[in-house]
């Protein structure tokens, strides 16, 4: 199964990187998992690059068959002085984005001032490669519109320039 899961993050790293994405494949050969990493340039009004990491994390699943997969996405990384100011309004704002994903959670490192994105996908390992490989792509997609919707706002509260309240003014986030 481990060359499998090799096989599908190269592929990955194909894929995403015909669809115009700068992508480096990591084969695990240094010791570390498998891994495919893309590098998002420029997002946003911000022109925030964003990294999101693909592997195939250890897990004991209750099926055989069946595989972790994650997508992680670092965002940021917050100077402590502005986490230690705005860190009640980032928390909220975090919690009040997440409501509007379709997948995965934004989150934060607090010790580390690191805003992240990230979802997680149980994989069948008996299913047809090209039909994981397009499902995982799929995900994908739904991951990048949801930092690109709100790479915006998370950037402005987390240094404090805008509240919740401003941003859904700004049309920064939505308004329910």
């Amino acid at each position: 199964m481990e060359d499998l899961k090799t096989r599908i993050l190269s592929c990955m790293a194909d894929v995403i990187q015909q669809n115009g994405f700068r992508t480096q494949f990591f084969d695990g050969k240094d010791g570390n998992p498998p891994m495919t990493r893309v590098e998002l340039n420029r997002l946003g009004k911000i022109k925030q690059d964003v990294i999101i990491d693909m592997w195939f994390p250890p897990a004991t699943m209750a099926r055989e068959e069946t595989a972790l997969f994650q997508m992680h996405a670092t965002m940021f990384q917050i100077e402590p002085d502005a986490i230690d100011r705005n860190l009640p309004e980032l928390k909220r704002a975090i919690f009040y984005i997440n409501n509007f994903c379709t997948i995965g959670q934004f989150g934060l490192f607090e010790e580390d001032g690191v805003i992240y994105m990230r979802h997680n996908v149980i994989v069948n390992m008996k299913d047809d490669p090209e039909r994981i490989i397009t499902d995982i792509c799929d995900y994908f997609s739904l991951m990048l519109s949801g930092i690109q919707r709100f790479v915006d706002a998370i950037a402005q509260i987390a240094m404090g320039a805008v509240n919740i309240e401003v941003a859904k003014e700004m049309d920064l986030l939505p308004q329910i």
